[in-house]
C-alpha cells in the first residue's frame, strides 16, 4: 500500500496519510522541541521526499546547534539519522545530569538532601555506592536515577516531569527537599544560547514569589546557596522538561499517583494481541508465585492454602472482568513502551517452550509460565 502525499502552498502544509506537517512542525524538529509523534512524521517525509530534506538542510546551516542536540531515533528512519550526524537521545529520563568533572553533581545533591534529613552523606561514600550500583555512569547520571542514593538511606521519593513553580513550591511546603534537573549554561549565563540540553542537577532550597527569585544549592558553587531570577531558572529547567525530584521521610507524604496516559496510543493489530497472552502469562507467574509463597511459609510453621484465593485458578476460568483488567493492564504495559520511543519485533528464531496450565486429578491448579529465567536484556532494555 502506497501513501499519497500532498504539498499544499496555500496553507503550508503537508498531508501524510492521516498526519499532517505544517512550517510551524518542521520548524520545531529543527529546533530540536518536535513531539515524538511529529518528529517521527517529519523524519519519515525526509526520508521520501528531497524537497523536504532541502528545506531542512537550509534550516540545519541556520541553525547549526542542532547538530549537537540529541533526537529521538525511528529506527525506520536509522539511515536519516546517519545522513544527518545526529546524535541519538534516548526516552528523556535517560538524559543524564553530568556538569563537573567528575560528573557527580547528582551524588552532592543527594548528599546535601541526606544532610538535612540527618542521614549519612558522606560524599566518597555515595559515590562508591552510585558507581557500584550504575547509577553514577562516565557521562553522568541518567534522571531516572536521580534519588536511588536517597531511596537506599529509606527517604520516600517521587519523581515527575512536567513540574511547575507551584508544584515545586507546595513541595517544598511540606518540607520535602527538591532536585531539579536544568541546563548549567542557561542558568549561570541567562542570554546564552547554548544548546537546550539538559546537563546538570541542583537541589533548590526556596522559591520567592514577591521577590522573584529560586534559591538553589548548586554543586558547583562556591556559595552554600545562590539565588536565581525566577525567569532565568525557568529557562534553564525546561530543557528537562520541567523533571523534578521529591523527598521527604516515609509514611508523611501523601500518595498522588501521575500515570502516563497513553489511550491515545494505536498498535499494530499482532501487537494488541500479544496483549492476551502477556496477560495470561502474568497471571500464571502470579499463580506460581503463590505457591512458592506457601512452601516458604510451611517452613516457618504457618499453615496457608493457597487455593483459598477466589482467583487461584485457570486464567480463562477467571471472570470476564478480571480477564479485562488483566488484559487492559498488559495492553498498557506495552502502550507505554511505545510511547517511551521502544518499539516491539519479533525474532524469528525465537523458541519457546509453552506449558498450558492444567489441573490435577483432585482439581488443583498448577501453573505454568513461560520461563524467561535464561533470558538476558540489554542494560537499557532492563532500566
Amino acid at each position: 500500500m502506497t501513501t499519497r502525499m500532498k504539498h499544499n502552498n496555500d496553507n503550508d502544509k503537508i498531508h501524510d496519510g492521516s498526519s499532517t506537517i505544517t512550517s510551524e512542525i518542521i520548524s520545531k524538529f529543527v529546533q530540536g522541541e518536535a513531539s515524538l509523534d511529529e518528529w517521527v512524521s517529519v523524519m519519515a517525509a525526509i526520508k521520501k521526499y528531497p524537497w523536504i530534506k532541502k528545506i531542512v538542510d537550509i534550516s540545519i546551516k541556520i541553525n547549526r546547534s542542532f547538530m549537537k542536540k540529541s533526537i529521538l531515533q525511528n529506527p525506520s528512519c536509522s539511515s536519516v539519522c546517519k545522513r544527518y550526524s545526529i546524535h541519538i537521545r534516548e526516552i528523556p529520563i535517560t538524559r543524564a545530569a553530568a556538569n563537573s568533572e567528575t560528573n557527580d553533581c547528582v551524588v552532592k545533591c543527594e548528599a546535601f538532601v541526606l544532610s538535612k534529613f540527618g542521614k549519612d552523606s558522606q560524599n566518597k561514600r555515595l559515590y562508591r555506592e552510585a558507581c557500584r550500583h550504575d547509577w553514577l555512569r562516565k557521562d553522568g547520571t541518567p534522571l531516572y536515577n536521580i534519588g536511588r542514593l536517597l531511596e537506599l538511606a529509606q527517604l520516600s521519593v517521587a519523581r515527575r516531569f512536567g513540574g511547575t513553580l507551584d508544584d515545586v513550591r507546595g513541595e517544598l511546603n511540606g518540607n520535602c527537599s527538591i532536585i531539579v534537573a536544568l541546563n548549567a549554561n542557561r542558568l549561570a549565563n541567562p542570554k546564552s544560547r547554548s544548546v537546550a540540553v539538559c546537563d546538570h542537577a541542583v537541589v533548590v532550597t526556596d522559591i520567592n514569589k514577591h521577590e522573584d527569585y529560586v534559591e538553589l544549592y548548586d554543586p558547583q558553587s562556591s556559595n552554600p546557596t545562590d539565588r536565581y531570577p525566577t525567569r532565568s531558572f525557568l529557562r534553564a529547567w525546561k530543557p528537562s522538561k520541567n523533571y523534578f525530584v521529591s523527598i521527604i521521610e516515609r509514611g508523611v507524604r501523601p500518595y498522588t499517583p501521575h500515570p502516563e496516559y497513553v489511550a491515545h496510543i494505536k498498535l499494530p493489530e499482532d501487537i494488541m494481541l500479544l496483549a492476551d497472552m502477556l496477560a495470561e502469562n502474568a497471571h500464571e507467574i502470579w499463580a506460581k508465585d503463590r505457591l512458592a509463597e506457601k512452601k516458604k511459609k510451611k517452613a516457618k510453621g504457618k499453615d496457608v492454602n493457597p487455593y483459598d484465593d477466589p482467583f487461584m485458578k485457570p486464567f480463562h476460568e477467571l471472570s470476564i472482568q478480571k480477564r479485562r483488567t488483566d488484559y487492559l493492564s498488559a495492553l498498557n504495559t506495552i502502550k507505554l513502551l511505545y510511547k517511551l520511543g521502544f518499539k516491539i519485533t519479533q525474532d524469528k528464531n525465537a523458541v519457546v517452550k509453552y506449558k498450558p496450565n492444567i489441573r490435577t486429578a483432585d482439581g488443583k491448579y498448577i501453573p505454568n509460565p513461560i520461563s524467561v529465567d535464561s533470558t538476558e536484556l540489554p542494560k537499557e532494555i532492563a532500566e
